[in-house]
Order: structure tokens, then sequence, then C-alpha cells
């Protein structure tokens, strides 16, 4: 079983099981918390890996509790981890968690968790000294996916700190320019001049600017979405390059052909559609639009995998016996079984261009497209 099935299986475990242990802190600690850092392959029964009730010397006048745990790797403590029972704000404990960290120079990374919600944390302004702020905070009962990038380096056979404190800045400077992103989803009166002076016929008074807010908002919000995906796919694109002697040239396969010249045939000369092949996919698009996706495939692997923008809402019925994640908002990705599904998902295709047609009418693509440009 792979870390994905495992955190999935874990995720499953503390929603189930939350509400049974509330109240009782060594119920959470054995229910909810030790089984993630099973999952993670830690020995917390171990106690050469494993020292529960941590405590150091801070001096005569100054007396501080135990920790909940300090994880050694390699016979060195790597980080510590501080434990509430289900339901406890955590915020207020994290200065005991803080007392830790600054007492041994070798750690750079501090758990506080409930079983339910995780902060992580590291020095990422002064060393040695803990962040007032985590960097990465984990609710597991509302986060619709679990933080799988950072779980990995977390895992006793990745842990290296170097890297925990690289990704622990760049999640910090993620947080940042999203909240710049934020305001710019707020656009002023002359982000909106700009946007839509070569569209708007009429005087660009304040009524009119206010008219077109919502949509220049809509408009930019779906061209992030469609650069985040476009992200998810180079890097896949990437992982499988860095595998191979040397970069293999764009080839149009046959089972690509196929699958355009299947799906054509269900839609019908009625609804037109055409194919553009990437490096890293296959993608269906209507005609003269290619930023109008119907979906993006890729049949190289052992299992196809198809990227489209349709809400999962309008097919969820549809895809019920298929595996389906979220790479980015707005997008959903489906993973097949082999080939042969290709062909069982008419009803599949068929929604994904009404949805398409349905959304190339409105005011909101033409402002996209601007904005794109």
């Amino acid at each position: 079983m792979d870390l994905k099935d495992r955190i999935g299986d874990f995720v499953k475990r503390v929603r189930e099981l939350h509400e049974h242990v509330r109240g009782n802190e060594q119920a959470t600690k054995m229910s909810l918390i030790v089984p993630l850092f099973k999952a993670l392959e830690y020995d917390f029964f171990d106690p050469r890996e494993c020292k529960p009730e941590y405590k150091v010397d801070f001096g005569r006048d100054r007396s501080v509790k135990p920790i909940d745990w300090a994880v050694c790797i390699n016979g060195k403590i790597s980080f510590f981890v501080e434990a509430k029972e289900v339901g406890k704000q955590l915020k207020s404990y994290s200065e005991q968690l803080g007392d830790y960290f600054a007492k041994e120079p070798l750690v750079n990374l501090g758990i506080l968790t409930n079983g339910v919600m995780w902060r992580f944390y590291t020095d990422t302004t002064h060393s040695h000294i803990m962040d007032k702020e985590p960097f990465l905070v984990w609710n597991i009962l509302e986060d619709e996916n679990p933080p799988i990038e950072f779980l990995t380096i977390l895992q006793k056979s990745e842990f290296n700190s170097q890297l925990i404190k690289t990704f622990a800045k760049r999640k910090v400077d993620q947080n940042l320019l999203t909240q710049q992103l934020d305001k710019l989803l707020e656009p002023s009166n002359e982000v909106i001049r700009l946007a839509v002076q070569n569209i708007e016929s009429r005087k660009l008074t304040e009524n009119v600017l206010n008219e077109w807010r919502p949509i220049l908002k809509n408009a930019i919000d779906t061209w992030i979405r469609e650069r985040m995906l476009d992200m998810v796919l180079t890097n896949q694109d990437q992982q499988i390059v860095d595998r191979q002697p040397k970069a293999q040239a764009v080839v149009t396969t046959q089972e690509e052909l196929d699958t355009f010249e299947y799906v054509c045939s269900v839609l019908g000369e009625s609804r037109p559609i055409t194919y553009t092949d990437c490096a890293t996919y296959f993608k269906v698009h209507l005609v003269d639009k290619p930023r109008q996706v119907l979906f993006r495939i890729r049949l190289d692997g052992r299992r196809p995998r198809m990227w489209s923008p349709v809400p999962i809402s309008q097919v969820e019925t549809i895809l019920a016996p298929y595996k389906v994640d979220f790479p980015a908002a707005g997008w959903i990705s489906i993973t097949l079984n082999d080939l042969s599904d290709v062909k069982k998902l008419d009803a599949f295709y068929e929604a994904a261009y009404e949805y398409l047609l349905g959304k190339h009418e409105t005011a909101d693509e033409v402002v996209e497209e601007a904005v794109a440009e």
C-alpha cells in the first residue's frame, strides 16, 4: 500500500472515531495521532525512536511540562510532537512547543495536534526560534485533500531537516502570494478599465465598471485555475522526462486518434470538436477554441487519466465507477481502468460539451480571452 492509500485510510479513521475519543487525551493519542506516524513508518513504541513525555532541564527557576513525544532519526532528536485531546483549541499551547524547539538546535519542526487539527511549525524568521504561526495547518474534517506533498517528506525514510525547512519557507511565501492574489480578485476601477477598454463601447462610468467587476473577477479566477492545471501537468511531464535518457518528440498515437474519433461519433456533426496534441497530454476542445477544453487525456501510463473542467456535481453519477481527484481548483481528474473505459463515458462527453457550450455563450469567456492575451 502506497503512502496516499495509507493516508486515505488514516483520514477515514479520524473521521469515524473522533467523536468517540472526545474528552480523553490518551485515547486521542492512541486512536488518532499515533496512527498517522505509523502510516509515515515511525515506530512510536520503540524507545530508541520515540521518547514519550520527554523533558529537559530549563533551570532551577523554571518548571516546564514534558513534551508528549521527541522523535529520533538515526539516534538524534528530529522533531517534537505535542498532543491535546480532540476539541481542544491548539493555538494557546504553542508556547510550550516553542520552548522545546529552542532548546534543541538540531530540531526545526514542531507539531501541535488534537488528532483532528494538525499545526506544523518551523523557524523561517529567526533560527532556533519557532515561528508564532504554523507554515501548514491541516484540518482533517474540513480539508478535502490531505497535504500529501508535505507528508511525503515527513516520512521516516524521506525525512530531511533542510528539505522540511525549504518546504516551509516556500509555503509561507505561497501564503503571502495568495493574499496578494486575493487582492487581485477584488479588481480596482483602473484594472477594470484596462481589461475592458477594447470590449466595452459604452462610456466607462462607475455603474458600467460595477457591471464588469464580477465578470472580471470570474475571468481572472478561471485564468488562474487554467494555469494551475498547466503547472500540475507540466510537473508530471517533467518527472517523466527526468526518468528518460532524452526528451521525446510529440507523437500523436493511434490510441489518441481512436479516442478522438470515438468522441466525435458520440457527439455527432451538430457538436463539432477538434484536438491538439501536446507533450504532456492529448487535448480535445471546441473548434477554434483551444481554451474551451472538453477534456485532456494521457494514455501512456499503466492506467489512462483524464482531466476536465466540468463541475463534479454535473457528472458525479456518471463517474461513480472511477477514482476522481481534484488536482487544481475547478478541474477534476479521472483515473480509468484501461483504454476500453474510453468507450463507456458517452454521457460524460455529452455533459462536458453542454457545459462548455453554455459557458462559451457567457460574457465571462470574452473577458477571459482578453486577459489571457
